[in-house]
């Protein structure tokens, strides 16, 4: 980001280069191209490679969309979509909801109409719908000038969001039936335009620029010029979040490997591999329920079910059970947040948990040390270490004999 000495005159306080790099040159050329390939492409790479052999289709005409696309390496085909963009937007509770489902009704018709006109079945269909919103309200394409000049003038001075829907459709033919795959996302971007004149509000109109567009500018273009400041990803206000679609892709084919916890006698505080499972059971399921979890903090030792253990730093955790849900479970983890005093103070608490510390304490008021570490069978140096960070976050007390209370 540019600061204020880079270019007071023009405007561009606060502008990503990208962005600044857009304005200067208006159509990207040949020097754009090197800066959004060369930051895209490393991240795209690993990917590219499951996809050299794949048919990837882009369902838009959009120029900019194929450019950014193009620029970041990608291979593709471009097949348009047909699909009428006639969604009642009152039926949804959030823009965002209205552009991701246009994107994917976007790239479903056009991986349906391959599959049964053209006889061809990508593997790969690629759909994007971005719109303008102020005040959760969608704006269109201007109809007339009249109406371009309504639009930037509720625009002027004032911060917007564009929003862009992407929806991956992943097919597949069997038995002459299409069987697809979607995966979808949204990125939000915030605009503030500057305080626009009669003047230079009217001159932009008659350009001719902002009848096509939603919102009634491209920012790409000379609607550049109208922008105070970009919050966020400059490429999703173009048209494609090529940054959010990187690291989609990179989830899909790269998806992250479970790590298996190996119980070891440490020295020092034993590092986490995962906060997600504190028991010694596995829980591979994904359709595990909400009482799992509640048997989990149970395994971890802050809980019975139907109970409500006080711990010396005056917190309750009540947990009676309806319908399998703790109640107030969600006011207990608020009050556990003021626990954690940073990486700290969570490795402290996910180890102690993990360790069943809270359990074995639970039914005798005093412990010594070297008696935890002989239950836990961890090293008298390291349970120290983690008896006294507890007592530190105030989860434990320690008395001038070095018995641990609970």
């Amino acid at each position: 980001t540019w600061g204020d000495s880079a270019f007071p005159s023009a405007g561009l306080v606060g502008c990503p280069l990208a962005a600044w790099l857009y304005w200067v040159f208006l159509a990207p050329g040949a020097f754009c191209e090197v800066v959004f390939t060369t930051a895209a492409a490393m991240v795209l790479n690993p990917v590219l490679k499951k996809l050299v052999d794949k048919k990837v289709v882009l369902a838009s005409g959009s120029p900019r969309r194929q450019e950014i696309l193009n620029n970041a390496g990608l291979q593709f085909e471009v097949v348009p979509s047909w699909f009428k963009e006639t969604l009642e937007k009152s039926t949804f509770s959030a823009p965002y909801q209205y552009a991701v489902e246009t994107a994917k009704q976007k790239a479903l018709e056009v991986a349906n109409r391959m599959h049964v006109k053209h006889l061809q079945t990508p593997d790969i269909v690629i759909g994007a719908d971005t719109v303008v919103t102020i005040e959760e309200e969608i704006l269109e394409k201007p109809m007339d000038k009249q109406d371009a000049y309504k639009m930037l003038s509720r625009l002027s001075g004032k911060e917007h969001s564009v929003v862009t829907g992407v929806a991956i459709v992943h097919c597949g033919s069997k038995d002459d039936y299409l069987d697809t795959e979607v995966t979808e996302f949204f990125e939000e971007t915030k605009v503030k335009f500057a305080e626009l004149s009669e003047e230079l509000l009217w001159e932009y109109i008659h350009s001719g620029e902002p009848m096509d567009k939603a919102g009634g500018y491209g920012i790409q273009a000379l609607g550049g010029m109208l922008v105070e400041y970009v919050h966020g990803d400059f490429l999703n206000v173009v048209g494609f979040p090529l940054n959010h679609f990187c690291k989609k892709l990179g989830e899909l084919y790269y998806p992250p490997s479970k790590h298996t916890i190996h119980h070891i006698k440490y020295d020092s505080i034993p590092s986490v591999e995962t906060f997600e499972i504190l028991s010694d059971g596995d829980c591979d399921s994904s359709d595990s329920t909400k009482m799992e979890d509640a048997k989990r903090l149970t395994n971890g030792g802050l809980v019975e079910l139907g109970k409500c253990k006080e711990i010396n730093c005056s917190y309750k955790i009540p947990m009676e059970i309806q319908n399998g849900i703790p109640r107030n479970v969600t006011q207990c983890l608020s009050k556990l947040t003021h626990l954690l005093d940073g990486f700290k103070g969570s490795k402290v608490l996910f180890v102690a948990c993990k360790l069943k510390i809270f359990d074995l304490l639970k039914d005798r008021s005093t412990m010594t040390t070297e008696d935890a570490a002989n239950q836990l069978n961890t090293s008298l140096r390291g349970t120290e270490r983690l008896l006294d960070a507890c007592a530190s976050l105030g989860l434990l007390e320690k008395n001038h004999q070095g018995h641990v209370l609970f």
